[in-house]
């Protein structure tokens, strides 16, 4: 492990899509000792930037402000010290799309929910509608047939007595 004195480096840090500053105070070639005033917990995967370079790891082990992270890729430190601090901040990384990507899928997926409901809303109430048809129709035929008896006597016996 290559060990610099007095190193120092400023770095964004984004840790569950939480933004927070950070300082690099020494590189190897597959970590980083990192500073912060919000140092993440054991195991969290972090996504820290100098400039351009983005560097992906996993906190390996934490003490007070400072916490080791284990690279996902080899750090180049000369690559690190030359990258120059950006004025604006750089357009969405992979992390970020990747972020978008599971913010689109969440959506797609709730509005898709929504659609479902309203189809099975929707073929609920003409199932619904067809047997209410279906017992109304029953029901008047039901009259029909208790009533067309009683009424064919009526009829039968008042054409006997007017003829």
């Amino acid at each position: 492990m290559r060990a610099l004195k007095e190193l120092s480096v400023p770095c964004r840090m984004n840790v569950g899509g939480k933004w927070s500053n950070g300082c690099i105070h020494d590189v190897s070639d597959k970590g980083l000792l990192v500073s912060s005033s919000e140092p993440p917990i054991l195991g969290t995967y972090v996504d820290i930037r100098r400039g351009t370079l983005v560097i992906i790891g996993r906190v390996v082990w934490n003490g007070g402000s400072r916490f080791g992270v284990r690279t996902q890729d080899p750090v180049s430190l000369a690559a690190l010290l030359s990258e120059p601090v950006l004025k604006h901040r750089p357009p969405a990384a992979d992390a970020d799309r990747r972020a978008m990507k599971r913010e689109q899928s969440a959506r797609r997926i709730v509005e898709q929910t929504d659609r479902t409901k309203r189809r099975a809303s929707a073929f609920q109430f003409v199932c619904l509608a067809i047997i209410g048809a279906g017992i109304a129709c029953f029901a008047a035929m039901s009259c029909y047939q208790a009533l067309v008896a009683p009424l064919g006597t009526t009829v039968d016996v008042l054409a006997g007595a007017v003829s």
